[in-house]
């Protein structure tokens, strides 16, 4: 949990972000503000947010309509009419029969409705749309850590390719002086011409591959400025990342006893009772703030919508109670039209008996999917321990090999001198001094690798444990 919260306060920290404007924080922050993806789940949120209302409106608040119907039933051989419209047919007739028809209808009406006695239910559909949008808001997380991911690991090969190109342009400054030290050697016959050349020829291969660093450094920005949405710009050299890493957080895998699905998600239900209700909750609330790590996050909500699609469903087993009412104009003579204007009211109430079963059907799917979860949540739980396991140790390894590197480019450097001092009498030949050179660079690429490796290590780490 340290790490989750270091790592979040570091990334998103606007004033660091605006200080530094080459700095990893700042490309994080870009990322976030310019990602797509982010974007939608920030428009997902708000739509859900208005289906609260919906779901009130639909449910609580009257609903009004207005209908209105014209239908005919005419007779034929009506007292020798061919084609008539009566409430009054003769025994000769062919037609409807006159109770089911009345001959015409001729209605306008303005219908009310209104269900009762419905609170519980408001609330579960109110519940079960909280959860979806908790789902969202765990997706959107993901999407932005995942990001995070990604933006890091960018950031750290554009200064791996930056630091090489620094690395390489300082050789090849030192081999240039060196080229003139042998230009005179040869004047003064200390050298030979051979040697000069080969030194020359090692410049060019220096410059040969310092362009070839170039090119993989100008893709390597391109990559780090869409991770962040940016436009390539002219932009100055990158600081060291500084990515932060709390190595005493790794999390402790407990088994855990087999207990009924209902049981476990309505105790978390019941934990949520005192929250405010869904309107007057901030837009990023989440109520699985308090667990420490994305797999127990994720179980808690998936768990929490089998429960509501449950209690969703088991709500159409309750008696439903419909109160409505209409008034206006419903007549079947249009000579009498006037005379049939009036209203009507009652309360219609449904309670279902019997379905086959389907309840406990349904009830026993919802207990095969919890079980399902709680196999998926126990393993990653064993994945993520033995992961950041590994991490842990990959990084301390990386650190004492890192410590030995370092010991031997000091004594590599002060060799260097004492080669270049030799090589000025012609006591060292350009091979010797060439070949320590190569073991020079070898040595800093090795640092500098190593470095980068502890760095994607580290982001790693980060990008497991929360």
């Amino acid at each position: 949990m340290t790490t989750k919260l270091v790592l979040i306060a570091a990334l998103t920290a606007t004033s660091t972000c605006l200080g530094q404007a080459n700095s990893l924080s700042y490309y994080l922050s870009a990322a976030e503000k310019n990602n797509p993806s982010l974007t939608e789940y920030a428009n997902l949120l708000e739509i859900g947010r208005y289906e609260n209302q919906l779901i009130t409106a639909e449910n609580s608040s009257f609903q009004v309509d207005v209908s209105s119907e014209v239908m005919v039933a005419p007779y034929f051989n009506n007292d020798g009419k061919f084609i008539d419209v009566t409430d009054q047919p003769s025994a000769n007739a062919y037609g409807y029969a006159e109770p089911i028809s009345n001959g015409a209808l001729y209605s306008a009406q303005l219908n009310i409705y209104k269900a009762i006695f419905n609170r519980a239910q408001v609330a579960d559909l109110l519940f079960q749309n909280r959860v979806r949008n908790q789902a969202v808001h765990l997706s959107e997380a993901e999407v932005r850590h995942q990001l995070f991911k990604t933006v890091t690991s960018s950031y750290i090969l554009v200064y791996q390719l930056q630091k090489k190109q620094e690395i390489n342009t300082e050789l090849v400054k030192d081999l240039g002086n060196r080229l003139q030290v042998a230009q005179i050697l040869v004047k003064k016959g200390i050298l030979q011409q051979s040697d000069y050349l080969l030194l020359q020829l090692e410049i060019d291969n220096r410059k040969l591959e310092l362009q070839q660093i170039g090119n993989a450094l100008k893709d390597a920005k391109l990559n780090l400025n869409n991770a962040a949405g940016l436009h390539s710009g002219q932009a100055g050299a990158l600081p060291p990342p500084e990515i932060p890493f709390d190595p005493t957080v790794v999390p402790a895998f407990t088994t855990t006893d087999q207990v009924p699905m209902a049981e476990v998600s309505r105790a978390l239900k019941d934990s949520m009772a005192n929250r405010p209700p869904p309107e007057m909750e901030p837009a990023n609330t989440l109520y699985t703030d308090s667990l420490p790590y994305q797999y127990e996050r994720k179980f808690v909500n998936d768990s929490l919508q089998l429960l509501a699609e449950q209690q969703v469903f088991e709500n159409t087993y309750k008696p439903q109670v419909t109160l409505y009412g209409n008034t206006g104009l419903n007549a079947v003579e249009l000579d009498r039209m006037y005379h049939n204007l009036g209203f009507s009211a009652g309360v219609k109430l449904s309670v279902p008996i019997y379905d086959g079963g389907q309840k406990r059907i349904r009830q026993l799917q919802k207990e095969i999917q919890y079980r399902n979860l709680e196999s998926r949540r126990d393993n990653q739980a064993v994945v993520l321990q033995n992961t950041l396991q590994s991490l842990l140790e990959q990084i301390e390894s990386l650190g004492t090999s890192l410590d030995l590197v370092k010991a031997q480019l000091q004594k590599q450097e002060q060799l260097l001198e004492l080669y270049k001092g030799k090589m000025v009498q012609g006591q060292v030949s350009i091979i010797d001094y060439l070949k320590l050179v190569e073991n020079y660079k070898m040595l800093l690429d090795t640092q500098l690798q190593m470095e980068v490796n502890r760095w994607f290590l580290k982001n790693e780490y980060n990008a497991t444990n929360w």
